[in-house]
């Protein structure tokens, strides 16, 4: 008891040290275990207590020394300096934030208490960078104990030692990093010293704000009182200014009598132009649409000329001279070079006349290549010239164009490349755009995808100031171009407008003696269309259901196959058919054409492929196109022809090409027939292929099941064939008569279309009709509509013979009876083809 009244006593007097340690029992021993209890939790209330007391007393000495500071350099060094003794701390630096324009944010040292620079400790920290900066980044405090001995040194002038307690401290205001304090001590920081740092760094963030904040103030302020003298200064001269322009408004108030005279003056001379302009729009309209409605008196002679000229050049007599053959030639080629120019002049002129009408469709991308293989691969042949074609990866698999219109430009663009290209290459590149056209042009910028066809190649160069006016009618790079190397200077000119039409724009870039790059731009006005499947044009092919089987024969080549079948059983194939064309479309067309008529129907992609499978197998007849790549359709000829075995194969040649009299008489030497690519050819393919077969199911024809004279067999075919030409003008006449006579037909002639229908009237015995289609009193729509009202000739062929062969010519044609038509100036062999196509069948 008395041990307990003695520390009950100093307890009393703020002893809180001492405790009750005697030995006791029962009730003794419980007083004193909670005697003791009581002292514990007074002594650590105490404790608790004095530490708010430092920590709320320093806070509030910190917030009235920082009170009124403005300067951030002065603060930072104050802080340091009462802060470190403090928490026991004998080294620390200060290091705030610095504002930046562009580059990273970073922190400067600003202040140091006991420190001395290092050249290994670096000024500035970016955010992440050491403990400065990750102590940024991650906004929360950071404590190192047990400091490795090398880290730093504390010194004095009686020497130096390590620290053992590291804290890097964040100052934050809302949230955003205002300055980082780094503090190292050689004692661990109490829970009440962090406890403090966390409470101060607040604090302090606020007051390097509002420092900051004033600093804007002031530096606003300052600007402000400077805009203030500049405004007072400009106000001056803005005084000075009025004045001066009051005495010049009196000069203009006396200038003006003057200028409304001349505006008057003006005004009328601006209606008089105006006049004028209309005068020569109007004139200029009436050129243009005179000149397209010129097409059938330009055309009807020059066709009479070239139908001669042939015949002549052809010798089928052998009563001519060479020398008068070469004059034949002559004529023959000065006439096709005047039908080019016609041509060019009326397109120019249809374009200018506002009478050119798009057919706008879903144009297959794919066909781009082979159309141009056989346009231009024999051209390079022809040139020495490397000709590349590249269709670039992100082209849609359809475009939404005229294709008649962008074959024109790109043909105009590519002939031109090859013209004035002497060595190198020529080269061909589609690919979608996102720039290189002309900023004004709002068609282009509106439209969702550009695709951009350049023609590159490495001829002679256009110099940049002739770059513009080359696309102006009759226009050249210069003279001695039109001198060296010919030409209209209309193509260019035709190929800017009917791109403009499509809604593009070309480009050309050049340099004399490099090389020219033509750019065609045009709008896709939405994605890529599907490709559509392929259809007769005019006609909708007969579909009948079929097994389809697209694979690789055993030696690897891709091969399509067809086979026909009916709803009652599927019949074996009697005949079989090979289809060697490289463009797919045309590929797989011609394989659904043939599909209804019971033919085994094998389509091959190139020539290597086609020798392959004639060594294989027999085949009743050949599809053959001129224009394939790699081996072309002229070497494949030579390879049958060389081949005993497959000599006698029946070849039917199918081609795009204008064939020169040369080409036509080979080509009747080993072909059976020769179709043109056109609106109508797929009809007159699928007739010539069915005769082909037939003849050679019947073995009827053996002129053509030899094989040994294509011209023969034609004329054969022809003989005795009792023909109507009805056309007004007497040149056509003689020019047809003398070519279809020489095929042993039986011409009649008639000049109008009312004699035609007295001549049918009285006689069945006419096999088919050539009927112009631009004749006076009675046209040739009439007539042919006329004639098949006759029931003598109410199924007999009619073709149409007409000199504009515009878009929707063949309908009308069609519409007013003609079996088919064909456009001046006429192709001989195309002519005589068709007229066998219709009359076998």
């Amino acid at each position: 008891v008395r041990a307990i009244a003695e520390v009950a006593t100093a307890v009393t007097k703020g002893d809180l040290t001492r405790s009750i340690r005697v030995d006791a029992s029962g009730e003794v021993a419980n007083l004193k275990d909670n005697i003791n209890e009581m002292i514990r939790n007074l002594r650590d209330t105490t404790e608790k207590t004095n530490e708010q007391d430092w920590l709320k007393t320093n806070l509030t000495r910190f917030t009235r020394m920082l009170q009124g500071q403005r300067d951030l350099m002065t603060v930072s060094k104050m802080i340091l300096s009462e802060l470190a003794p403090l928490v026991h701390a004998e080294h620390g630096v200060f290091y705030g934030i610095v504002p930046t324009n562009g580059r990273p944010t970073y922190l400067a040292l600003q202040a140091g208490y006991a420190y001395r620079p290092r050249k290994d400790v670096p000024m500035e920290f970016t955010l992440g960078e050491g403990l400065i900066g990750q102590c940024a980044l991650e906004k929360k405090r950071i404590v190192i104990t047990e400091v490795p001995k090398d880290y730093i040194k504390i010194s004095s002038a009686l020497g130096e030692s390590t620290p053992a307690n590291i804290v890097v401290l964040p100052v934050l205001f809302e949230g955003d990093v205002r300055a980082v304090i780094e503090l190292a001590s050689f004692q661990p920081f109490s829970l009440t010293h962090l406890d403090f740092l966390d409470q101060l760094a607040e604090s302090i963030g606020i007051v390097l704000n509002t420092i900051e904040a004033n600093s804007r103030t002031e530096d606003l302020l300052k600007q402000s009182q400077s805009l203030a003298t500049e405004l007072q200064s400009q106000q001056d001269q803005l005084q000075r200014t009025n004045e001066d322009l009051a005495g010049k408004a009196r000069q203009l108030a006396e200038q003006n009598a003057e200028v409304e005279q001349r505006r008057l003056e003006v005004e009328s001379a601006k209606a008089l132009v105006e006049e004028k302009a209309e005068q020569l729009a109007l004139t200029s309209r009436y050129k243009s649409e005179f000149l397209a409605n010129m097409s059938h008196e330009l055309r009807t002679p020059l066709n009479s000329l070239l139908i001669l000229a042939q015949e002549l050049a052809a010798n089928p007599d052998g009563n001519l001279m060479a020398k008068q053959i070469e004059y034949a030639t002559i004529i023959r080629s000065s006439g096709t070079d005047l039908l080019k120019l016609i041509t060019d002049i009326l397109d120019l002129s249809k374009i200018e006349s506002g009478t050119v009408a798009l057919d706008i469709s879903p144009w297959p991308v794919a066909e781009l290549r082979p159309m141009l293989e056989r346009t231009f691969r024999h051209v390079a042949e022809a040139t020495r010239l490397a000709f590349a074609i590249e269709l670039r990866t992100g082209l849609p698999e359809t475009i939404p164009t005229d294709p008649q219109r962008l074959q024109q430009i790109l043909n105009n663009l590519l002939s031109n490349a090859f013209k004035f290209t002497e060595k190198g290459k020529v080269e061909f590149v589609a690919e979608m755009a996102t720039s290189g056209w002309s900023p004004s042009n709002e068609t282009l910028n509106r439209a969702s995808n550009v695709v951009a066809f350049r023609v590159i190649d490495s001829g002679i160069g256009i110099s940049f100031e002739k770059q513009q006016s080359i696309f102006e009618s009759f226009a050249q790079a210069d003279g001695s171009t039109s001198r060296k190397y010919g030409g209209t200077g209309l193509g260019l000119s035709i190929c800017r407008e009917l791109t403009r039409l499509l809604g593009g724009e070309i480009r050309v870039q050049s340099e004399p003696g490099v090389g020219s790059i033509f750019s065609v731009y045009l709008p896709l006005i939405g994605p890529g269309h599907r490709r559509p499947a392929p259809a007769d044009e005019g006609h909708a092919a007969e579909k009948s259901p079929r097994p389809v089987l697209v694979g690789a024969g055993s030696n690897g080549m891709e091969r399509e196959t067809v086979a026909a079948a009916s709803p009652s059983g599927a019949p074996v194939p009697t005949k079989s058919l090979l289809v060697v064309e490289d463009d797919p479309v045309q590929r797989q067309y011609i394989t659904d054409l043939m599909a209804p008529t019971n033919t085994r129907t094998i389509a091959v992609s190139n020539g290597d492929e086609a020798l392959a499978l004639l060594t294989q197998e027999r085949f009743d007849c050949v599809v053959l196109d001129l224009g394939l790549p790699g081996l072309s359709g002229w070497r494949v000829i030579e390879e049958l022809q060389a081949n005993k075995a497959l000599g006698e194969t029946p070849l039917l040649v199918y081609t795009a090409r204008d064939l020169t009299r040369k080409e036509e008489v080979r080509l009747g030497e080993a072909a059976k027939s020769i179709v043109m690519k056109d609106a109508r050819s797929p009809e007159r393919l699928k007739q010539e292929i069915m005769a082909i077969l037939q003849g050679a199911e019947r073995d009827v024809e053996p002129a053509l099941e030899s094989g040994s004279n294509g011209a023969e067999a034609m004329s054969a075919a022809l003989a005795g064939k009792k023909v109507l030409v009805v056309d007004d003008d007497i040149r056509n006449i003689f020019a047809l008569t003398a070519l279809l006579e020489r095929q042993r037909m039986d011409v009649v002639s008639v000049d109008s279309g009312q004699e035609a229908l007295d001549l049918l009237t009285g006689n069945s015995d006419v096999d088919i009709a050539l009927v112009d289609v631009m004749m006076p009193e009675m046209d040739g729509y009439v007539t042919m509509s006329k004639m098949r009202e006759l029931r003598a000739f109410a199924d007999r062929p009619i073709i149409a013979l007409t000199a504009k062969a515009m878009k929707g010519d063949r309908e009308k044609c069609i519409e007013a009876g003609a079996s088919d038509y064909i456009a001046k100036p006429i192709n001989n062999a195309h002519l005589l083809s068709m007229l066998k196509s219709w009359l076998v069948q």
